[in-house]
């Protein structure tokens, strides 16, 4: 990619932010080369909403491009802050809470494309497919809502499964598992291409910080075969002062974290004495 319009997806011009920009270059490359992009940014940079642009205009481009048929999103269904316990019904039931951030994104990329004439409003996007029930309404309606060429899944229902001619994103993947993210590697199949975004500043899970998570951690392990690339967005796209926010809280979770450590370290010293 070269031109100014190679980074203009939907409508939407990604080509001034060179964060974006480069995740868009990375996720075009061949995927026999290249088949797993690490993506880290903090709130609101924009990381599911290139992504999704960039996977998308692939699963509906043409030519070469149109070998990659289906986008699966996948992410862990964890929640900030108090837990919502079990979920009953089917893996739609249980994942279509989690659909908001997608669909949200989606939906802004399709109204920037209709705004713009990209999407003439008469045309109607791909429909769901109703994968054997009798009625559409049966399925959540935030599965109602996404054309037939988005999938979702859950981390949980991976195992075992093997994906070709496919674009995955894998979001929020700092609340993931070594694992986790070990299984997510393993079912790439051929001419596919998976996109990892993490934010290590936004964990939800125990055990895990900033500077040690699974997410980055899987990077570096899988960083020397040479096939995996990364990409680190840093420029706000929500707010400036949502950036600055973010970044306040950080530091008071690190130097939470740093004085929890000297504490220990001096009971352990008393201990010891």
């Amino acid at each position: 990619m070269s031109s100014a319009s190679d980074y203009t997806l939907f409508g939407v011009d990604f080509g001034s932010n060179a964060g974006q920009r480069e995740l868009i270059r990375q996720i075009n490359e061949d995927c026999n080369r290249k088949p797993v992009v690490f993506c880290n940014g903090a709130a609101g940079t924009g990381k599911t909403f290139a992504a999704l642009a960039a996977g998308l205009s692939l699963v509906r481009g043409k030519g070469a491009k149109k070998k990659y048929k289906t986008l699966y999103y996948v992410r862990e269904p964890v929640e900030v802050g108090h837990r919502l316990g079990y979920l009953k019904g089917t893996e739609e039931d249980k994942l279509a809470p989690y659909l908001g951030p997608l669909l949200d994104n989606y939906n802004h990329l399709m109204n920037k494309a209709r705004k713009d004439g990209i999407i003439p409003d008469t045309v109607k996007q791909p429909r769901r497919v109703k994968r054997g029930l009798d009625d559409e309404d049966m399925l959540p309606k935030a599965y109602q809502k996404l054309p037939s060429d988005i999938v979702p899944l859950a981390p949980e229902f991976m195992r075992g499964r093997s994906f070709e001619d496919c674009v995955i994103i894998v979001d929020e993947a700092q609340n993931m598992t070594i694992d986790e993210l070990q299984t997510m590697v393993t079912r790439i199949g051929a001419f596919t291409k998976m996109i990892i975004i993490g934010s290590p500043n936004q964990i939800d899970i125990p055990g895990a910080t900033v500077d040690d998570n699974a997410f980055l951690t899987a990077y570096k392990i899988l960083q020397p075969t040479g096939l995996v690339g990364y990409v680190e967005l840093d420029e706000p796209m929500r707010s400036g002062f949502c950036a600055e926010f973010d970044a306040k809280f950080v530091e008071y979770k690190r130097q939470l974290a740093l004085k929890k450590a000297a504490e220990k370290e001096a009971r352990k010293q008393l201990e010891e004495a």
